[in-house]
């Protein structure tokens, strides 16, 4: 048995400018398009009535919910399984879960957008993907703990964009090492044993 998960790992031609873009027959979000703004530039997603951005830098790709998530035995019940992408295994977390929120329904507008952490993919599943917005940094403001419902330990701020918080998810700080590792050499320990 291989301990080693690097098979995860993002190669290096996976990169921001080859991402498929994420484009259902009601909506499109082209990435590309977006690199004309000012500032820091995210993704906005929604979970339940809150509304999340994700630097775009940290993203690598955005795919419609999946038909099929194998499940990863032994995991905790925020990590859904994993996916099979172009030959890179993916291993997928509900974020609604991991937050401490209550499932939700998967449907047409549910994504998973696929980040890049500790030069690990991981996918995340989201109720739907908003827009494209652009950060200008001292606009960011600190998020006070008892302001959302979430860990904040998850969080780098709070933004108000058209008259609409925005909650910033700091995407290095969703997993410990401890736990990116333990998902990573599960599924990798699956893809061995299939």
């Amino acid at each position: 048995m291989n301990e080693d998960p690097s098979h995860l790992l993002a190669p290096e031609s996976f990169k921001l400018d080859t991402l498929a873009m994420f484009n259902e027959q009601d909506m499109e979000i082209d990435l590309e398009a977006a690199y004309g703004g000012q500032g820091t530039q995210l993704i906005t997603f929604l979970l339940g009535e809150e509304r999340y951005g994700v630097e775009i830098v940290k993203i690598r790709e955005l795919i419609s919910f999946p038909e099929t998530i194998t499940p990863i035995p032994g995991m905790p019940g925020y990590v859904a399984g994993m996916i099979n992408l172009r030959g890179l295994v993916i291993p997928v977390v509900d974020l609604r879960l991991r937050f401490g929120m209550p499932a939700g329904e998967y449907h047409r507008f549910t994504v998973v957008i696929i980040v890049q952490i500790a030069k690990k993919c991981i996918g995340i599943i989201v109720d739907s993907v908003s827009d494209v917005i652009f950060l200008e940094d001292e606009n960011l403001q600190e998020i006070q703990e008892d302001s959302t419902n979430i860990d904040t330990e998850f969080l780098k701020g709070v933004v108000c964009m058209r008259e609409e918080m925005v909650i910033l998810l700091d995407v290095e700080r969703l997993f410990s090492s401890e736990e990116l590792l333990r998902i990573a050499k599960h599924a990798s320990t699956l893809v061995e044993g299939s």
